[in-house]
């Protein structure tokens, strides 16, 4: 019961809980957040989508390296858009950056938006993985690129921290799953990136190609 209640707070975090799930995130996210933002090698005019953000910490590292372009998120959770909001305030004053609430499913860009999107430790929470991946090459532009960044299940198995989720909430993934399930949804050029840094952060970085 504590377990499924804890699992459902990381997926969607509400009321006072859900802003210290937040403030958790930010801090234990920090190093995935960048490393994953270094693998996309960002360029000033770039235009940028985070998909779960979170607190926002990964908008704001990525808003200072796409100092010319932009940088877009939406998140599942309000909370977490208003705790985001806060956190980018300034630079959602200038439109640098926007913040919106909705699902990966149904994103609400055009197509062919962005050059390159991110997504950290929430393909685990999707239903249907797949068609939440064939969304995202939709709004890619042409040769954009796609970065997954997840804690493999092997390693959560064996580090147990925190306990593995109920499975109808939490998804747990291999590197090579999330390969096959890029490859499936259409991008190329799929590969695994390991962070070098294991003791800050044991996890992989699949990314794709549109």
């Amino acid at each position: 019961m504590v377990n499924r209640f804890i699992s459902g707070k990381f997926r969607n975090p509400t009321g006072f809980f859900g802003r210290l799930v937040g403030n958790a995130m930010s801090r234990s996210n920090e190093p995935a957040i960048r490393w994953t933002i270094s693998l996309l090698d960002i360029q000033p005019d770039d235009h940028i989508l985070e998909i779960g953000f979170g607190p926002g910490v990964g908008i704001e590292y990525a808003a200072q390296k796409a100092s010319n372009g932009l940088v877009a998120g939406i998140d599942a959770s309000k909370t977490m858009v208003q705790v985001a909001q806060k956190r980018n305030a300034a630079a959602i004053a200038t439109g640098h950056v926007t913040l919106k609430y909705g699902e990966v499913s149904s994103l609400p860009y055009g197509d062919d938006s962005f050059d390159k999107v991110l997504t950290i430790h929430c393909l685990y929470f999707w239903a249907d993985a797949i068609a939440c991946l064939q969304e995202i090459r939709r709004i890619l532009k042409p040769n954009g690129l796609l970065a997954i960044t997840i804690l493999p299940k092997d390693t959560w198995i064996k580090q147990q921290k925190p306990p593995v989720p109920p499975p109808d909430l939490f998804t747990l993934y291999n590197s090579s799953d999330v390969a096959q399930l890029l490859a499936a949804a259409g991008f190329r050029e799929v590969q695994v990136e390991h962070c070098p840094s294991s003791t800050q952060f044991s996890g992989v970085c699949v990314i794709g190609v549109k």
